[in-house]
């Protein structure tokens, strides 16, 4: 692959693993992944892949870049490098409970129906091509051949995974994929593959017409229900992404999770008003002796900056700092004391902490967000297709016969109809989703709101130099101030209060969709 990585490295991209058909690779310090794919006979691919480039969603992995070698017709996709590995990698070995299965499960169909609704399928669809990033969002990538009816890039393990009308009679849509999923909940499950055999010989005829594996009764009855339909050998028995994402157990685990996530970022807003204190602190009490061309004798100073600025990041922690080794310098030299300041809190990772807090934030919000409006989608969804089945608190005509019907209208596709039958009745759907519209603007509103402070994270550590100390207790003459210190502080806090707006616009979110789990009894009676 000599000819691929020059075109690489003429790119600027440090080639630091290869494969036949991907490498890993740096670029200004960043790592990413990079998928390498012939492009010609069929040109369409270019298509297709541009399509997939436009898509962004939190569970799928973005494209940072792409670009064609028509010299030797070969087409270059730039994703982001998920640092903490894959899925296979990730459960080697482990045990799993329900509702991290679950959890998973639902990413991976949210990100599938994203796919499918730009009429593209994933077609290699295996725990080693979903990934998760170093927060922990899934995300999936490794996408196969994305269009056609022939599946040409599945090899090795990646054909236990392929669906019954792949082999009996070439073809492969969105159900295809769905019965992918089915074959991934079962490994998560018993950390054994679904369907397996030493040949593709031997495979083939175990995936069109063999035993189709099923859940034990450890697993509740609704996930193994879930999985039944999910792994139907026939196509048009599977359901779609939407009706899995409309299942009372799915809108639950969506519901928790909305709500585990959000408590995680009004930590992480917190970190950030704790550095903005330590900042203002360091900024009313350094001690600053004299500033008189490269000299500076403030060695209490710059010890009170280096350890109240990393305060934060050490639990509380006294941080003892000895031996700052502050110089004394020549008129207009650069004194080595303030030098110190910058690599010290560099070198003690608070730059990468405080960028870390505002990268984190920014995936979550727009995960929940997603989250939350997939609850909306799912609610109306049902009212709108049940709507006329379910009576209201007034009319009391309702009687068992007529809850049956609607039972057996539902079939599989929703699960417990108690619990639909309790939801109708008690969700607001229209508040609901007009919230959650709310919601997603909300975290649009974060994003921009992150990309600025990032920005300002960066212009403040790096002026955090002998100019800095001197501006420490200066302001110009309209009482404004010069100290990049304070500017971060105040970056900080008018971005936390942005954010804790919009934390709150989703707590109230999810404080007005009524929860599945609950067992209390129905408020009807039957007859």
């Amino acid at each position: 692959m000599g000819k691929e990585q020059s075109t690489l490295q003429q790119k600027g991209y440090t080639i630091e693993k290869e494969t036949e058909n991907w490498v890993t690779a740096t670029k200004d310090g960043d790592r990413f992944f990079i998928r390498t794919m012939k492009i010609s006979p069929n040109a369409a691919l270019i298509s297709e892949m541009e399509t997939l480039n436009s898509i962004t969603h939190p569970h799928v992995t973005s494209t940072n870049n792409s670009f064609k070698d028509e010299d030797h017709d070969v087409y270059y996709l730039v994703a982001e490098h998920c640092h903490s590995g894959s899925l296979a990698e990730k459960v080697k070995g482990t045990s799993l409970d329900e509702s991290q299965i679950l959890s998973w499960i639902v990413e991976i169909c949210m990100a599938l129906r994203t796919i499918h609704e730009n009429d593209l399928f994933h077609k290699n669809l295996t725990p080693q091509n979903i990934f998760f990033t170093e927060f922990g969002t899934l995300r999936l990538g490794g996408f196969g051949k994305l269009k056609g009816n022939i599946v040409s890039s599945a090899g090795g393990e990646a054909v236990n995974y392929l669906a019954p009308e792949v082999f009996s009679s070439a073809t492969y849509d969105a159900k295809s994929d769905i019965w992918s999923v089915g074959c991934i909940l079962y490994e998560l499950c018993t950390q054994k593959l679904a369907f397996s055999a030493e040949t593709t010989v031997d495979l083939n005829p175990r995936i069109i017409s063999g035993p189709v594996p099923r859940l034990q009764d450890t697993w509740s009855s609704e996930f193994q229900e879930l999985f039944s339909d999910i792994l139907q050998r026939d196509p048009d028995s599977r359901p779609t992404t939407y009706e899995i994402l409309g299942r009372p157990i799915v809108l639950q685990c969506l519901l928790k999770k909305s709500e585990t996530t959000v408590e995680n970022l009004q930590i992480q807003l917190g970190k950030l008003r704790a550095v903005a204190d330590s900042l203002e602190s360091v900024h009313q009490g350094a001690t600053i002796g004299s500033l008189a061309g490269g000299v500076i004798g403030a060695a209490g100073g710059i010890t009170s900056i280096v350890g109240l600025v990393l305060a934060p990041f050490t639990l509380g922690t006294s941080l003892i700092v000895t031996g700052v080794g502050i110089g004394v310098g020549v008129a207009g030299g650069i004194t080595a004391g303030a030098s110190n300041i910058t690599n010290m809190v560099n070198q003690a990772s608070d730059r990468k902490a405080v960028q870390s807090i505002i990268k984190e934030f920014d995936e979550k919000m727009k995960a929940v967000a997603l989250w939350l409006q997939e609850i909306s989608y799912s609610l109306e969804a049902i009212s709108r297709r049940y709507s006329g089945d379910v009576p209201s608190d007034e009319d009391s005509s309702f009687n068992q016969e007529n809850f049956a019907k609607l039972g057996a209208r539902i079939g599989k596709g929703l699960g417990g109809v108690s619990e639909l039958f309790r939801l109708l009745r008690v969700a607001n759907v229209g508040k609901i989703a007009a919230q959650a519209s709310r919601a997603v603007r909300v975290a649009e509103v974060a994003t921009g709101a992150l990309s600025a402070l990032f920005v300002a994270a960066d212009i403040f550590f790096i002026a955090m130099d002998a100019k800095e100390i001197h501006h420490i207790r200066q302001t110009t003459a309209d009482g404004q101030t010069q100290s990049e210190i304070m500017k971060f502080v105040h970056s900080i806090r008018q971005t936390a209060d942005e954010l804790q707006k919009g934390l709150d616009e989703i707590k109230n979110l999810i404080q007005i969709i009524p929860s599945l789990e609950d067992e209390r009894e129905l408020e009807w009676e039957c007859i």
